[in-house]
């Protein structure tokens, strides 16, 4: 269900996990609010100010970044969205805790315009780290973190990397041979449900998902240039950063490509994940969008992808998490993908995989009105 709300209507996730039925209601009532509709240009100026209701601390920021922020708020101090507005009145004052948020977060400016030059350093995470109240005691039970495994003497360089990645996968030139893919997965939620189905298809540089929710079908896809989200007929195109992480998902269908995807490669050093030893590294997309790749040392094969979006009040990240790779048709995928965002996570588990099916272009282009 999260997923439905990862693009745009994100702030509204906690409300959503168990009404369903309000689906409708999302799209009816705030696709006009964060996105612009087919066809027309969306005003990058705009502030939350200008196009929201009873903004009062957040005037000035870029009205497309509301919703991320809004997240953002919600997992630092681990509560939904109730916590501080009332019912799906998000404009509805009357909560103590909202005006106490209004002047947490001038602190925050203030803090960040004293000390770090205006630079988001200090956030709502700072003192809260995922819990209602700030913590002023040290933890006394502390849980180890990872130590970055010793760091080989000949660092690896970018193309040893992917060249390896590509070899675990299947090599090169069978990746070449997979022009097209159709999946069925079975969708995993935070608490363990799996309630939806989802079907999703692949064709070099396009990509296309279908969820179902009841009588509601949520697809989104990128068409080869942008990205869109549709609930059933009701089609909006996804805001740039937004589509660019949907255009990734149909990028990352052709590895064999993936000097092109990323012209700008660099290992920084070896990390650990999940317990593993992993080569991470820095890459800058084609148009200019900053990600970073981890590779699994000894298998080669890639395990996580994190990409941010800048926020006024720190990066809104967001991560994919590769693992159970499995052979199809000669070349090796991940059947397991977790993906993760601020207060936003669910999990796709591959059930099926058919390779080079028969996929007509307009498969992938979004519904019109």
């Amino acid at each position: 269900m999260d997923e439905l709300v990862r693009f745009g209507f994100d702030f509204m996730t906690p409300f959503k996990k168990k009404v369903k039925v309000a689906i409708t209601l999302v799209f009816a009532s705030f696709a006009c609010i964060f996105f612009s509709s087919p066809g027309k240009t969306q005003t990058q100026t705009e502030t939350a100010g200008h196009r929201f209701k009873n903004i009062k601390v957040l005037n000035d920021m870029p009205a497309d970044q509301l919703g991320k922020v809004m997240n953002i708020f919600s997992a630092s101090l681990g509560v939904n969205c109730d916590f501080c507005h009332i019912g799906e009145d998000f404009a509805k004052d009357g909560k103590k805790e909202k005006d106490t948020a209004r002047e947490m977060i001038k602190m925050t400016f203030a803090i960040n315009r004293d000390n770090f030059r205006s630079r988001p350093e200090v956030s709502c995470n700072s003192c809260h780290n995922g819990r209602e109240h700030p913590q002023s005691v040290p933890n006394l039970n502390p849980v180890a973190s990872d130590e970055r495994p010793k760091q080989p003497a000949a660092k690896p360089t970018a193309d040893q990397i992917v060249s390896k990645y590509l070899d675990a996968l299947g090599g090169a030139a069978k990746l070449q041979e997979i022009t097209s893919r159709s999946f069925v997965i079975t969708r995993v939620e935070p608490d363990g449900k799996t309630t939806e189905t989802e079907t999703a298809w692949f064709k070099t540089g396009k990509y296309i998902a279908k969820t179902t929710y009841g009588s509601i079908v949520v697809s989104e896809g990128f068409d080869g240039a942008k990205g869109w989200k549709a609930g059933n007929k009701d089609a909006i195109w996804m805001k740039p950063d937004e589509s660019e992480q949907l255009k990734r998902e149909a990028d990352l269908f052709s590895p064999a490509n993936l000097k092109a995807i990323y012209p700008t490669m660099e290992f920084r050093f070896l990390d650990r994940i999940n317990g593993r030893a992993a080569d991470l590294v820095f890459a800058t997309s084609a148009n200019g969008t900053r990600e970073r790749l981890w590779f699994d040392a000894q298998t080669g094969l890639l395990i996580r992808r994190s990409a941010a979006t800048p926020t006024i009040l720190g990066n809104f990240v967001y991560q994919v998490d590769y693992s159970d790779y499995k052979n199809f048709g000669g070349v090796k995928i991940p059947t397991v993908v977790r993906y993760a965002m601020p207060n936003i996570r669910w999990t796709r588990k591959i059930m099926s995989v058919k390779t080079n099916v028969s996929l007509d272009d307009a498969l992938f282009n979004a519904p019109k009105p």
